[in-house]
């Protein structure tokens, strides 16, 4: 049932002060300080070893043997260890670490990676292949049970080495930022802190947004990462649409060829089209584990991020601002120019880089955690704008953070106030998927902004909408940053469901045709300065360029507004909030 106009006016009398209006009111969230310029850390530990590689295989408790390579110095003693545990060794990585540290360099201008440059300075630095990739003997697990079980495995046999102080890190980028999530959820004896960059700890979330499926992650389970991993054991030079080396492993262990397969997101069957969770989806979900582990973990993850989301990080966001915990927040994406973050030296000359803030702080974080030197590691929180200035925080999610709700109205605005009853509607179409202002939509948008306004945080939203025509759709709003005639999204991707998946992505309902479904959404994760003047456009549509358009045709939508049961955004703000100068000054490519 709709509120009547009057019920809607007195609603009216008590909404928040209008941002949009007198621009009056205070936030109660507050910065942590300047941010760090991790050039100027003092008490690193400095480069005064000899180093040397030596390869071993470690069995674990089911026979398989894991393939392990480990760099350390020659000097016999006891050492921080850093456990790089990767899919990629030997086809799309080397085993030096090179892809979550490219900015350190040799005399002639080569990436020294994780072994080059902390093993001189005195750490064992550890690579080990996943079961069924690399080098390593068994079946490609997809961070299934067995992989869980090994990153347990490979964490404590690291610690209990006779080069080992007893304390592990564990670090890396994409799928190797998501192999130290998932050994901190199995609580292994040693593990002393996590650096994971853009991971993930559930591979649903990896593929779908309420199962709307993802631009190519949606098939990286499905079949990419076998082929991936059968490319070692071709012929050296066999080309692969992957890209990448091969024959890492040619001629070893010639029975693991190709039996992954069967581990596979193939297994899930039709919901693998419907977006639904399945088994497979649970056995490879250890959010809960790595929510509830009691070790000091520094996140790194772009808001812009194309292929592991920020929304894969909701595990950390439960952690409620664990003391101890850090978190870098950019507006990178996933490949960041060849690089996991935009803190790090892009210089590729043979000079050193000066200005390589990634390097100093993760090597920072781990003198402190696993050499437990006094090493100032930076505040709690640091977000990198898309102003090139610098918030920073105390936790994240930033606490003390107003709430805008910002409501739809027919014809097109978006006010903070509840509108009269009305509706719009679109016809869906695909054609979004290659241009997203080239779709049937609906959009809304705000009069200008009367004060900067920094959205930070994880934005909610109402969606009152009926479906008639196909029983299957996708819809997806975003959001957008509009001045004058330019337009730039906030963020990579904002919502999406497919309705079916409105009462839960484990209960799949049908959708009655016109309908009115009242849906709630957790968006994903924010980190943008709208300045004043400029305007916001929320627009729903059923295609999008970050999303497969596995369903997107033959559907009316229609959006519904009107009170507080109408559609409507929460988004977490702070007005006119303190920005620090960015200390990074990149060095020329």
């Amino acid at each position: 049932m709709r509120p009547s106009r009057a019920s809607l006016l007195a609603l009216a009398l008590v909404t928040a002060i209008s941002l949009l209006g007198s621009g009056a009111g205070a936030t109660s969230a507050r910065t942590a300080g300047p941010p760090q310029d991790y050039m100027k850390t003092k008490g690193l530990s400095q480069e005064r070893f000899k180093t040397e590689r030596t390869s071993t295989t470690v069995e674990m408790k089911d026979g398989t043997n894991i393939y392990v390579e480990v760099v350390r110095p020659t000097k016999p003693g006891r050492y921080g260890v850093i456990l790089e545990l990767s899919p990629y060794h030997g086809t799309l990585a080397d085993r030096a670490g090179t892809r979550i540290l490219p900015g350190p360099k040799n005399k002639d201008g080569e990436a020294i990676g994780l072994a080059g440059y902390f093993a001189p300075r005195g750490y064992a630095v550890v690579f080990a292949d996943l079961r069924g990739t690399g080098r390593s003997e068994g079946c490609l697990d997809h961070l299934g049970p067995k992989d869980q079980s090994d990153a347990k495995e490979m964490v404590e046999w690291a610690a209990k080495q006779r080069w080992s102080n007893g304390r592990v890190g564990m670090t890396g980028h994409s799928y190797v930022g998501s192999t130290p999530q998932m050994a901190a959820a199995e609580k292994p004896k040693g593990l002393a802190t996590i650096v994971p960059s853009a991971g993930l700890a559930a591979m649903y979330h990896h593929e779908f947004q309420l199962g709307v499926p993802y631009n190519l992650q949606w098939a990286g389970p499905l079949f990419a990462y076998e082929l991936l991993a059968m490319q070692r054991y071709y012929p050296e030079g066999t080309p692969n649409p992957l890209g990448g080396e091969s024959g890492d492993n040619f001629g070893g262990d010639p029975q693991g060829a190709a039996c992954g397969w069967a581990q596979s997101a193939a297994v899930s069957g039709e919901a693998y089209f419907s977006g639904a969770e399945t088994d497979w989806h649970r056995e490879r979900d250890f959010r809960k584990g790595v929510t509830k582990s009691d070790i000091p973990i520094f996140l790194v993850h772009g808001i812009n991020d194309n292929a592991a989301r920020i929304a894969a990080t909701d595990w950390f966001i439960a952690r409620k601002g664990r003391r101890g915990d850090k978190a870098w927040i950019g507006q990178w994406d996933h490949g960041s120019s060849r690089y996991p973050n935009s803190r790090t030296c892009v210089q590729t000359a043979p000079a050193p880089c000066k200005e390589d803030q990634w390097t100093r702080a993760l090597h920072a974080w781990f003198d402190h955690h696993l050499l437990q030197r006094k090493v100032d590691t930076g505040p709690p929180v640091e977000v990198f704008l898309n102003t090139g200035t610098v918030f920073t925080a105390t936790e994240w999610p930033v606490a003390g953070t107003d709430t805008l709700r910002l409501f739809t109205e027919a014809g097109g605005k978006l006010n903070d106030r509840p509108a009269d009853e009305g509706e719009e509607s679109y016809m869906a179409d695909s054609g979004g998927f290659s241009n997203e202002f080239d779709t049937g939509n609906v959009s809304f948008e705000t009069a200008p902004m009367k004060r900067d306004t920094l959205i930070v945080g994880v934005p909610k939203m109402r969606l009152s909408v009926s479906v008639l025509g196909s029983p299957r759709i996708h819809i997806i709003p975003s959001l957008y940053d509009v001045k004058g005639d330019d337009v730039d999204r906030i963020g990579q991707a904002f919502c999406a469901i497919q309705p079916e998946l409105r009462d839960g992505i484990d209960a799949p309902a049908p959708v009655i045709p016109a309908e009115v479904m009242e849906i709630e959404l957790t968006c994903m994760a924010q980190a943008h300065l709208v300045a004043k003047g400029h305007r916001l456009r929320l627009t729903i549509a059923s295609s999008h360029p970050d999303k497969v358009p596995t369903f997107a045709e033959g559907s009316q939508i229609t959006v519904y507004s009107g009170g507080q049961d109408g559609t409507h955004l929460d988004l977490p703000v702070i007005y006119n909030p303190k920005v620090y100068k960015d200390p990074f000054t990149p060095a020329a490519e």
